[in-house]
């Protein structure tokens, strides 16, 4: 299936930015659209859930959903992490809630099936003499799970090929820049329900193109020099370096800006002014609309100077000019007035160009067109 068979009202979409046409709106609006990437892409790819400080003792979870499937993270005994569906294997009842400490094992509310915390079935009741019965042959489903920079990632697709081989180097190059990412702590956790669809927000943390316009205050507080990236196989990276004296807090010449995008939902940024790493995780929830996951993470110990205003800065002034943003782009892909346009692109590859973005949506295409012509 050729790419350049993806049309528009406008034109096609081409494997090149500087001239291709962007996506079709019903990339943001369809149902069908929607199920294919459900399938293709977010029950097939790795997906980060968490950092190795949530779970500093044996026995510590947490839970998430990842593409409505909902998934328990756990430390065992041996202090190996571990990712598992969170449903009991006799009727399916969910084990776990939110976060916390189990002590010997994992009991299902439901019947009390109880699990080690490898996943082994360790005991159900009244099934001692039932003809047949393999305890062995229920332990919970475990899944793959990978740990790079102190993050943890999981796949729903046992098949998955291994994070390391889709990763590169994603995790160097965040250890690069935040030699103690490992050691970090979530200060802050947020959740934002979107009126969009997962894609426009992922959109718009791929460019730099917007921020002088939509984000007068932001664009102040580093150059505009647009640096070329670094562009892994499922990743890219952008630095770029603050200006001095930001309005709010110190900032110093040459302190960095960096922002990574990892396929196909993780966007990451580290705002100068502290060593700090901001993860936005961008969930489906239907084609119009998404959840958005944030967690700030900082050094442990005794709060370093500007991370609270670091927080203020982008959950109360950044983050809801991008919500307030994306929802008016779909509102205006969901219309009858716009289909395409353009991609404004460099052959740079700068953040401040849309190459990133004609990158991204090069690689959905790749997963979800059906080679109808229609995409």
């Amino acid at each position: 299936m050729s790419l350049d068979s993806i049309r528009g009202e406008r034109g096609l979409f081409t494997d090149r930015a500087t001239t291709s046409y962007t996506l079709p709106s019903r990339y943001y609006t369809d149902d069908d659209i929607h199920q294919r990437e459900l399938r293709n892409i977010f029950q097939k790819s790795w997906a980060y859930v968490g950092h190795v400080t949530d779970l500093e003792e044996r026995g510590s979870y947490f839970v998430d959903d990842v593409a409505g499937q909902p998934i328990l993270v756990i430390k065992g005994k041996d202090d190996g992490i571990r990712a598992f569906f969170n449903v009991c294997q006799h009727r399916g009842h969910e084990l776990l809630c939110g976060r916390g400490k189990v002590r010997a094992g994992i009991t299902c509310p439901y019947h009390g099936w109880t699990y080690g915390l490898d996943g082994a079935l360790l005991a159900a009741r009244l099934t001692n003499k039932l003809p047949g019965f393999d305890k062995a042959a229920f332990s919970l489903s475990e899944l793959p799970l990978a740990i790079t920079a102190g993050l943890i990632f999981v796949n729903l697709d046992r098949s998955a090929a291994p994070f390391e081989e889709e990763a590169e180097n994603f995790g160097e190059s965040i250890q690069k820049h935040l030699p103690n990412i490992p050691e970090f702590i979530a200060r802050y956790r947020f959740t934002f329900d979107i009126a969009a669809n997962w894609k426009v927000v992922v959109d718009n943390f791929s460019e730099g193109y917007h921020i002088p316009v939509a984000h007068p205050e932001l664009s102040t507080l580093y150059s505009h020099r647009g640096e070329p990236g670094t562009i892994g196989r499922r990743y890219a990276f952008y630095h770029n370096t603050a200006r001095p004296g930001y309005k709010g807090f110190e900032t110093h010449p040459g302190e960095p800006y960096l922002s990574w995008t990892f396929w196909p939902n993780l966007c990451m940024l580290s705002l100068p002014g502290s060593k700090n790493l901001i993860v936005l995780r961008m969930s489906p929830n239907g084609s119009v609309r998404c959840q958005e996951r944030v967690d700030i993470y900082s050094a442990a110990g005794p709060l370093e100077p500007n991370v609270d205003k670091i927080k203020h800065l982008f959950a109360d002034v950044f983050n809801k000019e991008d919500i307030a943003i994306v929802e008016s782009v779909q509102r205006g892909v969901s219309s009858l007035g716009y289909d395409q346009s353009r991609y404004v692109a460099d052959e740079a590859e700068s953040w401040f160009s849309e190459t990133a973005l004609h990158r991204f949506h090069r690689q959905v295409l790749e997963v979800v067109a059906d080679g109808t012509g229609k995409g």
